[in-house]
């Protein structure tokens, strides 16, 4: 009936590739600059040009990557045990299927000699009859493009995922379950523009912090062991596309673990669509920002939620004063990704991707219950913090954990999960402060997720991106365009706004734009000027070893008392009255304003990727609304030209 997933993709990658093998003559494996200018695509899925080309060398069930998607196959250490094999050697185990370096393969137990090739037949058998029953309507072989990006959510199909997806169908299933197929054929851009459009944006810092992590991600795996990797490459890409999709997340590294396990199974563009699944549909907003309000809150929920369900334990964890989220919060974050073994892993994104973040608290309920006795009995919080830091590394029977995470989880639902989630929002917003123009938080509201506005040209099919030169809207869509500017724009404020009162929640953000509030603007810029005393900045340590010296940290703000000797000059600091060196100080410019840490980028680097990441943009496009393209032969130049010098 099918013909199976990884062969599928074996084929369709087989065929892409000698079709396509001297369209890349030039440009190197490790050129990435070459992957990014000159990407090869199809109709079905991103082929970059980087993909390996498949030889006939395909690893049997339980050899090393044959569980991985084909087109990631390091072909380079797959050439190497092809030899071995040729020569009549054992290659050795030097990796397992899922291309993860095996350190030891002594005393394997009955249940690490199982593979996740080894489908059992039964099963899949089960997955093909349903998929032919509600999915074939005409006479024929039935084959994945003739099943609809949606599959109706019925109790067989509940019943087979919780049982488990055949490993040659995950892929597919994972697309359809979560909605991501969908997400991927309803967008009116695709995932190649995106790359386009993040691929220039090199120099920022968020850029710069995924450039360091690529490495350690998944360091251990063969396909993200190397700079040119097939799998870096392809990490790389994802990973700056969903930072300029989403600027108000922007990157988060437990992104980076998801995104890097999704790549070892589905091909590179539908691992990006199911990454932006998971931010606008499964997990709550603001899960991935860089405050993490989303993920904290559901940390505050699993809290409550093992007060009901967990009262033993949760006894136990207040009375050794036990911080669950220091270790749960990773848990949340990654989807269990790198905590627990893969085997399991997938069985719990089987779940994931079907049922939503309900799982993820249902299955770390199991978790904790299946050390509860032991837990209990302990008198030593270390222990008991090593004991629970320990527990999904333990788990190696995926059924044993689901069951134990049905008795522990008892009657919870996305019902009762949303109303804890809305309180405990709700809270921490308040302890953040409220901002202007926020009416409270809405757990479920999704649209707070904003992605990147993307604009059709009049002329061309391509489309016009915020950090690239633009065209004009289409007529008829000018005043939504222009909306959309205004409302980047607010937003970048309310974001440096946020930043701010993180630092000093003293200062109020509400603005009065009445005529009468500036009727006093005058006499209160002249008082201050007047009693102002000026201050200075610390540019080093400074060690108090006299009783008339004024000592201080690096960054620490001094009142400047006096003046009068060049080198010397009198200072306060927290109460205290001193001498200092005038070098060790620098003094702050505070004419009509007043200096804050939180916006000095020697202190705090993130106002520099607020200001230059978002807010620049964002005048940018005011800016440059309404202008024409500037001839090759010169021209009229923009105040934004001299402005972006």
């Amino acid at each position: 009936m099918y013909l199976p997933t990884s062969a599928f993709a074996f084929e369709r990658h087989k065929k892409t590739a000698t079709s396509k093998k001297n369209t890349k003559a030039s440009g190197s494996e490790g050129d990435d600059s070459a992957v990014d200018d000159d990407l090869l695509w199809d109709d079905m899925t991103i082929n970059a040009a980087d993909s390996p080309v498949c030889g006939s060398f395909v690893p049997p069930a339980g050899a090393p990557f044959s569980a991985l998607t084909p087109s990631i196959w390091p072909q380079d250490i797959l050439a190497r045990i092809q030899q071995t094999e040729d020569a009549g050697v054992s290659p050795g185990g030097e990796y397992d299927e899922f291309g993860f370096t095996v350190e030891s393969t002594e005393d394997e137990s009955s249940e690490s000699s199982h593979f996740i090739t080894d489908e059992d037949p039964s099963q899949k058998l089960k997955w093909q009859a349903h998929l032919e029953f509600t999915q074939n309507q005409e006479l024929g072989e039935l084959t994945w493009d003739k099943v609809s990006s949606t599959l109706s959510r019925t109790d067989k199909l509940r019943e087979l995922v919780y049982a488990g997806i055949p490993h040659s169908m995950r892929a597919p299933i994972w697309m359809r379950t979560s909605g991501a197929l969908h997400k991927k054929e309803s967008m009116d851009f695709s995932y190649k523009q995106i790359v386009k459009a993040s691929g220039s944006d090199s120099t920022t810092a968020m850029a710069k912090q995924i450039e360091k992590d690529l490495l350690r991600t998944l360091p251990s795996n063969a396909c993200f062991s190397t700079p040119t990797s097939t799998g870096t490459r392809r990490l790389r890409r994802i990973l700056k596309g969903l930072s300029w999709l989403y600027p108000d997340v922007g990157y988060c590294q437990g992104m980076g673990m998801i995104v890097a396990t999704l790549l070892l199974f589905i091909e590179e563009e539908d691992t990006f669509w199911l990454m932006c699944t998971i931010i606008e549909d499964l997990v709550p907003p603001s899960y991935y920002s860089t405050t993490l309000i989303g993920v904290q809150a559901d940390q505050r929920v699993l809290r409550q939620l093992i007060v009901s369900y967990l009262p033993k334990l949760d006894e136990s964890l207040k009375e050794h004063d036990i911080e669950l989220s220091l270790i749960t919060l990773h848990w949340f974050l990654t989807l269990f990704a790198s905590v627990v073994d893969m085997k399991v892993l997938l069985r719990i994104w089987d779940q994931f991707f079907y049922e939503g973040s309900v799982v993820l608290f249902r299955i770390t309920l199991g978790l904790i219950k299946m050390k509860e006795d032991y837990i209990t009995s302990q008198d030593n919080s270390a222990q008991i913090f090593n004991a629970l830091s320990d527990i999904p590394g333990e788990i190696t029977d995926a059924n044993e954990l689901f069951e134990m995470a049905s008795k522990a989880s008892g009657s919870l639902t996305d019902v009762i999960l949303e109303a804890h989630r809305k309180k405990h929002l709700a809270f921490l917003m308040a302890d953040l402060g409220s901002l202007t123009g926020l009416d409270g938080p809405r757990s479920g509201d999704k649209q707070k997720i904003h992605r990147r506005p993307i604009v059709r040209t009049e002329s061309s099919t391509w489309f016009g991106y915020l950090l690239g030169k633009q065209e004009l809207a289409l007529a008829k869509a000018k005043n939504i365009r222009q909306t959309e500017i205004l409302a980047d724009l607010r937003e970048a404020i309310l974001q440096i706004a946020r930043h701010f009162d993180a630092f000093d929640s003293k200062k109020g953000l509400e603005v009065d734009y009445s005529v009468e509030s500036h009727g006093h603007d005058y006499e209160n810029f002249v008082n201050v000027a007047k009693n102002r005393r000026r201050r200075a900045k610390a540019l080093l340590d400074f060690e108090r070893h006299d009783d008339d010296e004024l000592g201080f940290r690096k960054n620490d703000i001094i009142t400047i008392i006096s003046q009068k000797d060049e080198h010397c000059w009198v200072g306060e600091l927290n109460g205290l009255r001193g001498w200092f060196p005038a070098k060790f100080v620098e003094i702050l410019d505070e004419r009509s304003k007043e200096y804050s840490s939180a916006g000095d980028d020697s202190v705090s680097e993130t106002v520099t990727d607020l200001v230059r990441g978002s807010l620049c943009p964002a005048l940018k496009n005011i800016f440059e609304h309404g202008m024409k393209r500037q001839s090759f032969l010169g021209g009229s130049y923009h105040p934004w030209h001299f402005i972006e010098e």
